[in-house]
């Protein structure tokens, strides 16, 4: 159990305690209970799955298949829309229950960097219409944004940063308003290094729009992280300018931290990678960095599978994250740090367990953490 007091507060990722349908929000905010966790983040397809289950009778959404994830509704679903903001305080009265508060939503994702005046680029803006007020009613401090993986949404720095600055704009006119956290993604076509996502929230120039920083995309960068088709990349050298650069990041501007290792491709896709049969199964359209991205990241000094399949040190993780974490604090950071890990091959399975194993988990992790790194602790 996680104890004592703490100066960053620590919280764990709903969508990293399970991908199965057993795996509910309410066995989800159980499990952080007993670990000792008093903060968490919420994903939205946890949310929307939540008020479904209370709200047998909802329609389905309507939204177009090609432009929907998961369940989101469309933001013509006014029925769904009007429960969604109807739950929220059900959603936070659950959360206390548990002694937990929500501190994030996420993600709202492929907002950013549609071309002007595609239809996209219009539906996306009245998408974030519905989200910002529900983050509000849900309470919740931060929403974070990930930066956008489709091919077609090829627009200009300068349009995505726009984009960026209405969002935020439009978050902190909330009551009480919205943190916006734009979060790069590895397996993103175009914004894929946390460096180009911190050149759009400069542009944006907005004190309500910062970074989320997740030090999992940093050995997965397509520019210098590994290749998960090759295994090469990552080298000392790189990871040294990588992290020269993040040194300079204003403290203040990196809203949030997430944390989890990344698996070696030392076995790499299609070379007899434990990966490979989830990729075959699922060919996500999101390519070969993804898989990794969602199969291969373990939590730091636990190792692969919750700790229960590390067999040697490439088990363990390789993205280096004491010295990344050691970076960011250099910067100032004083925001929440939240563990979100993704191993889909154990989270997807039926067994009502894997909560609980992941949560347990992250105590392990983040002591190991704070022992490495004395200053998170008071």
């Amino acid at each position: 159990m996680v104890s004592g007091h703490s100066t960053f507060r620590f919280g764990v990722a709903t969508a990293s305690l399970g991908m199965a349908k057993c795996h509910t929000l309410e066995s989800k905010f159980a499990a952080l209970q007993k670990a000792g966790y008093a903060y968490a983040e919420v994903g939205f397809g946890d949310y929307v799955s939540w008020v479904r289950s209370r709200r047998p009778g909802l329609p389905p959404s309507s939204c177009p298949p090609e432009w929907k994830e998961a369940d989101e509704p469309d933001p013509s679903d006014e029925e769904i829309w009007q429960t969604l903001y109807q739950e929220a305080p059900e959603l936070i009265n659950l959360a206390a229950n548990f002694g937990l508060r929500v501190l994030a939503l996420q993600p709202l994702n492929q907002f950013d960097g549609w071309p002007e005046g595609s239809m996209r680029a219009e539906w996306v803006r009245h998408k974030a219409e519905r989200w910002l007020p529900l983050c509000s009613q849900l309470e919740v401090e931060l929403l974070q944004v990930g930066a956008n993986d489709y091919a077609e949404a090829d627009a200009s720095d300068e349009k995505t940063a726009e984009d960026m600055r209405w969002l935020a704009e439009l978050g902190a006119k909330q009551n009480p308003p919205v943190k916006v956290a734009y979060e790069v993604w590895c397996f993103s076509k175009r914004v894929n290094t946390w460096e180009h996502a911190w050149k759009i929230v400069q542009l944006g120039d907005h004190p309500n729009l910062g970074l989320c920083l997740d030090v999992a995309h940093f050995p997965l960068a397509p520019s210098y992280g590994w290749d998960p088709i090759t295994g090469d990349g990552w080298s000392d050298c790189q990871y040294n300018e990588m992290i020269s650069r993040l040194k300079k990041v204003p403290g203040n501007k990196i809203f949030y931290l997430e944390i989890s290792d990344v698996l070696k491709p030392v076995r790499p896709l299609g070379q007899g990678s434990p990966f490979d049969a989830w990729r075959e199964r699922n060919r996500p359209a999101r390519g070969d960095i993804f898989v990794w991205t969602v199969c291969g990241r373990p939590l730091p000094f636990v190792g692969k599978d919750a700790g229960r399949s590390v067999d040697n040190e490439d088990d363990i993780g390789g993205a280096r994250v004491f010295e990344s974490v050691q970076a960011v604090l250099s910067t100032g950071f004083k925001g929440p740090i939240i563990w979100e890990f993704f191993e889909a091959m154990s989270m997807e399975k039926d067994d009502p367990s894997i909560p609980d194993i992941y949560a347990q988990a992250c105590v392990k992790a983040e002591m190991q953490l704070k022992t490495r790194l004395p200053g998170l602790s008071g």
